[in-house]
């Protein structure tokens, strides 16, 4: 009961630090202002609605749709008494962005054929422990902090994503072409990436990695195996599923340049710590705190992606984008499976 409290008093002093974060740095109040009236309104349309008909002056870039007087009313609910004040008429913007169900659904195998890979060689080492029968005390704590270790920095070789990581100094992935939610294979580079001004230096970013929650991973863990005597557990599956996140998450950010989608990858990437240090903490109470300590990290990289995104609007909108990915309406989609598809 004591390792639980204290593993919820560290999440909500850490969703506390994360809103904190990304509201002092600001979002737009100009957003929430409340206009009364309308003469025109501009929006995103992708098919007719009711009571709207299409006006005979188009081009291919842009519809203009019309709406009948006797609907026409002002956005406070009240009767307008001119009808020229009234909403008279709506454009549509080009509605060249539709829902990438393609990524979608190739985010989702990603993390069923990880984790499935995953699951494999765990269960395969609990069998060999029972075929020598090899009691686990007899394993040394060294060769499970190795062996988790090594899954903790480098689980991204079980998933069929593009897992290319980006440069310590730019940030970016050396040599790539593609450029968020855009298929246009046109672009020879992408934008540069406007990142916050408290970002931190490159060189902290592996050293929190390598010497931080490497090794507290590694450690967490082997505790967690000393307790149940399998590497095939809920505990530290519920590890490796945070892991798998990740390494999903690094494609849409890093390789995609998914701005929008980043965020909501970012918040299921801290909530499945979260959810890890938890079963941790029912295992080993210890390793539970251990393995609740990135969280503070990764709080700020949560902050650092929100503020990313509201920094780089979407080129031909000027917005930010779409928290759900996006492509080109007649485009595929730039989501691979690498393994299987070129």
């Amino acid at each position: 009961m004591r390792a639980a409290l204290q593993s919820t008093i560290a999440t909500t002093g850490c969703i506390l630090m994360f809103v904190a974060v990304v509201f002092l740095e600001g979002f737009p109040v100009k957003s929430f202002q409340y206009a009364p009236t309308f003469n025109k309104l501009t929006l995103l349309i992708t098919r007719p609605n009711a009571g709207l008909s299409r006006n005979s002056n188009q081009s291919r870039n842009h519809v203009v749709w019309t709406m009948s007087s006797s609907s026409s009313s002002d956005l406070s609910g009240e009767n307008s008494s001119k009808g020229d004040q009234s909403l008279s008429s709506i454009k549509a913007l080009p509605a060249s962005k539709s829902l990438d169900t393609g990524a979608i659904l190739r985010y989702g195998a990603a993390f069923v054929i990880q984790m499935t890979l995953i699951a494999g060689v765990f269960s395969g080492l609990d069998a060999l422990m029972s075929i020598f029968k090899i009691s686990p005390s007899k394993i040394p704590m060294a060769i499970n902090v190795v062996l988790f270790y090594g899954f903790a920095l480098k689980s991204r070789v079980l998933n069929p994503l593009d897992n290319q990581r980006p440069q310590t100094a730019t940030k970016e992935i050396k040599g790539d072409s593609q450029v968020g939610s855009s298929s246009d294979s046109s672009v020879d580079s992408p934008p540069p990436r406007t990142m916050p001004s408290w970002t931190p230096p490159g060189f902290v970013f592996p050293i929190v990695w390598l010497l931080i929650i490497g090794p507290l991973r590694a450690v967490s863990s082997s505790l967690v195996y000393q307790a149940t005597g399998r590497y095939f557990s809920t505990a530290i599956m519920s590890l490796m599923a945070h892991l798998t996140i990740g390494d999903i998450w690094n494609t849409i950010n890093n390789k995609e340049r998914r701005y929008g989608t980043s965020i909501v990858g970012v918040l299921m990437v801290w909530a499945s710590a979260a959810f890890a240090a938890y079963q941790y903490s029912i295992v080993a109470p210890l390793a539970g705190r251990l393995l609740s300590l990135p969280l503070i990290w990764l709080t700020i990289a949560s902050s650092l992606i929100v503020r990313t995104w509201r920094l780089n609007p979407a080129p031909d909108t000027g917005k930010p984008e779409s928290l759900l990915p996006t492509k080109d309406a007649n485009a595929k989609t730039i989501t691979k499976l690498v393994w299987f598809e070129k």
